[in-house]
Parts: structure tokens; C-alpha cells; sequence
């Protein structure tokens, strides 16, 4: 049985840390909720060290290692844990993120309560994560002040540390707890798995293009902007708008196509897995109405105006979805709606 208080803890601050996949991942039941609630966790753990630009990249390596390590032993160390917490000097309790850090041993417990098959496919999840989260590191030690990607391969690659590794996870577990997905089917999921994490992790980018640069940071491909003629330490400048918002565009219909595959990947679940169908489509939908409202639009660049669905918009996606979840043909027409407003 799961440590009561530890999963409390989990399902706690799942919301304070991500309040789009809370929706998500609540919608799951018993042993599977279980396991992708601690697996989100763990990874926005690699996300939060990465981010943690008050540390040293020396330092946020060394926290990768020895957080990697956790998990290519077959017992948690506690009191290595408590020294690597301790690693990061004083945590603000205030802080979703270091609150995460600072109570993790209670990650850990819920985690080493399950099989040791899910764990197995959980721990390679991470592994690959913060390996590839290392790459990004060294990438940032290069450059001072401004941080970029170089070709659309180093786009890729991202992606796939940050959310590929994620969507190969959720495949495995998905086929690990279904009871009526054919094998067929597994391995069609298996052909798109990849895509649909880079068709949610480059609306992501899109979207938030212009506050990534305000914290020095630039996921467009520099070669990509300057195939449209923009140098890309001047991507956000005014005289450049034309060209930059071309180059999003681009990017945005690459994505779209990526979303199509998302939505043959969760068409490919069996009708009776209502809630790993609906875990998918929540998001897969909320990414084509962002991805929709990005398409040629200028806000991208000034940043004046966030470019996102609303509250509202969430729960009107939520609704219709949940009622035509076992309908394929009502999903994909609902799926146009929104897609159509993207040139194929």
C-alpha cells in the first residue's frame, strides 16, 4: 500500500507546479495515476535543477549526477538524499518548486511502492531526461548572456529530453496497464509517440517565445531565422517582424502536422480506456487551440500579450471531449474545428 501521507503530499503539490497536467493526470486512476503523478514530479525535479540559474552550472551538473544515481541503485540511500537536498543551500518553503525539492523523499516513498516494472520504465524516463538536460547545461557555459539552438537537429533534441522521453514512458505505460490494447495498436503508438511530444513541447515553445528571450534564452533554430533573414540576437526586434513572424509560422504549421499524429497516437487506445483517452486529449486539444490562435499572429513577438487559451477555454475543451471520447469520428471533427485555422 502507497505511503498515505507521501501521496497526499504528491497530489498536493502537483497543482502549484503545473496546473495544466494537474488536470491531466487526475483524471487517472489507482496504480497508473500513481506512477505518472511521481513520474511528472521526478521530471519537473531534472526541470527545476536545470532552471536553477542562482546555482552554478558545476553545481547543477553535480546535482544531475547524483539525482541520476538515485536511480540506478536498487535501494534509496535516505540520508544520501538528505545531502543532496542539502546541496542546494536554503529552500524557500514558499516556493512550489523548492517545496518539491525539499520534500522529495516523500516522491521517492510513493514511488518505491510500485512494481518494480514500473519503476523500471519511470527510472529510464529520468535517466534520459536529466542526461539530455546536462547537454542543455553545457550548451548555456558556452554562452554568456544569450542562449540559442543552432539547426532544427538541436530542436529536436531538446524536445525529445523534455518531452520525448516523457511520451515513450507514457506509451510503455499505457500498454503496460491497458487490458484490451491490442498489439497492433502498441506498436502504432510506438511510431508516433515521439511526434506527439514534440507537437506539445513546440507549442509550448511558440507560445512563449518572446518571454524565454526576456530571460536570455532562444529555442528558435538560429539556422531557421536566418533562412528567413533574421539574425537571431535580433529576432524580437521590430524592423525584423515580418521575417520573424514567417519563421513562426513555419514552426507552427511543423507543429500542427506533429499534433496530427498526436491525435492518431490517442485514437489508437481502445474506446474502453476512457480515462487514458482523456488524459491524452486534454492536452492534445488545448495544444491545436493554442497552436490555432498562434498561427500569423504578431503578439508572439511583443510579448504585450500572452498568447494562450483562457480559463474558460479549458474547461469548454474539457467538457465536449469527455462526452465524445469514445466516438473517433466526433473527436477528429471536434480536433478540425480548430486545426483547419492552420494552412496544411
Amino acid at each position: 500500500m502507497p505511503d498515505t501521507q507521501a501521496l497526499k503530499f504528491c497530489a498536493e503539490i502537483l497543482p502549484k507546479v503545473s496546473r495544466t497536467f494537474a488536470i491531466n493526470i487526475r483524471v487517472l486512476k489507482g496504480e497508473l495515476y500513481r506512477a505518472v503523478l511521481v513520474a511528472y514530479l521526478f521530471c519537473r525535479i531534472v526541470d527545476t535543477v536545470e532552471d536553477a540559474e542562482d546555482l552554478s552550472i558545476d553545481l547543477r551538473n553535480r546535482l544531475l549526477d547524483e539525482y541520476m544515481a538515485f536511480f540506478e541503485t536498487p535501494a534509496l540511500d535516505p540520508q544520501r538524499l538528505n545531502e543532496w537536498i542539502a546541496l542546494f543551500g536554503r529552500l524557500d518553503p514558499s516556493d512550489p518548486q523548492q517545496r518539491l525539492i525539499q520534500n522529495c523523499p516523500s516522491v521517492f516513498a510513493v514511488f518505491s511502492d510500485l512494481p518494480a516494472s514500473t519503476r523500471a520504465i519511470m527510472s529510464d524516463c529520468v535517466l534520459e531526461m536529466a542526461a539530455g538536460m546536462k547537454k542543455t547545461l553545457n550548451r548555456q557555459q558556452s554562452r554568456e548572456f544569450f542562449h540559442s539552438l543552432q539547426t532544427m537537429t538541436d530542436l529536436e533534441e531538446y524536445c525529445h529530453y523534455v518531452a520525448g522521453t516523457v511520451g515513450i514512458m507514457l506509451t510503455k505505460l499505457f500498454a503496460a496497464y491497458s487490458k484490451s490494447l491490442e498489439p497492433s495498436a502498441a506498436r502504432k503508438m510506438a511510431d508516433l509517440q515521439l511526434s506527439f511530444a514534440l507537437g506539445l513541447q513546440m507549442t509550448n515553445i511558440i507560445k512563449d517565445c518572446s518571454e524565454d528571450n526576456r530571460r536570455g534564452w532562444c529555442y528558435i533554430p538560429t539556422d531557421l531565422a536566418t533562412k528567413f533573414g533574421v539574425p537571431i540576437a535580433e529576432f524580437f526586434a521590430p524592423e525584423h517582424h515580418q521575417q520573424s513572424l514567417a519563421t513562426l509560422d513555419y514552426l507552427v504549421v511543423k507543429t500542427a502536422k506533429h499534433l496530427d499524429d498526436a491525435l492518431d497516437y490517442t485514437l489508437q487506445l481502445p474506446r474502453t480506456e476512457i480515462r487514458m483517452r482523456l488524459f491524452n486529449l486534454w492536452s492534445l486539444f488545448l495544444a491545436v487551440k493554442t497552436l490555432s490562435k498562434a498561427w500569423h499572429n504578431k503578439d508572439l513577438l511583443s510579448g504585450e500579450i500572452k498568447v494562450k487559451i483562457s480559463r474558460c477555454d479549458v474547461y469548454k475543451t474539457l467538457a465536449p471531449t469527455a462526452l465524445m471520447v469514445t466516438s473517433n469520428a466526433l473527436l477528429r471533427r471536434l480536433y478540425h474545428r480548430f486545426r483547419d485555422k492552420i494552412p496544411a
